[in-house]
């Protein structure tokens, strides 16, 4: 696992957002529960979160980074529409990642990516 990550520039689109959370989850591994764990997996959110402040945990966006805030919010809501194209009763996204397996979240948030990509 390497612990690098590169955090993106609050301008960045969703889709991008999406595409490096994606391959965070598939480099690390996905944990379930919690946003990050011991081994550094994390989870969808979590994933998001760390490629945007370079840390998984849900702590209070800065007052300063409202810019990634909204970035957050853009890539949370491109994630939950395109699970909900695929499944109109799909769950919360933290449940969704809870019971689903890795690599099923990574190709959703793939495939979510190229959804934004399109939508834009």
């Amino acid at each position: 696992m390497s612990d690098t990550v590169t955090v993106l520039p609050p301008d960045t689109p969703a889709a991008d957002i999406l595409t490096a959370a994606a391959d965070v989850i598939a480099q690390r591994g996905k944990c379930e529960g919690a946003y990050t764990d011991r081994q550094g997996r994390v989870c969808a959110l979590g994933a998001l979160r760390l490629v945007l402040t370079g840390e998984a945990e849900p702590r209070p966006f800065a007052p300063g980074d409202r810019g990634r805030q909204v970035a957050y919010i853009d890539a949370f809501t491109a994630l939950g529409r395109h699970l909900e194209a695929v499944d109109a009763n799909a769950p919360a996204i933290y449940e969704w990642s809870d019971a689903s397996t890795q690599d099923q979240v990574v190709a959703a948030m793939r495939a979510a990516a190229d959804r934004a990509r399109v939508t834009r």
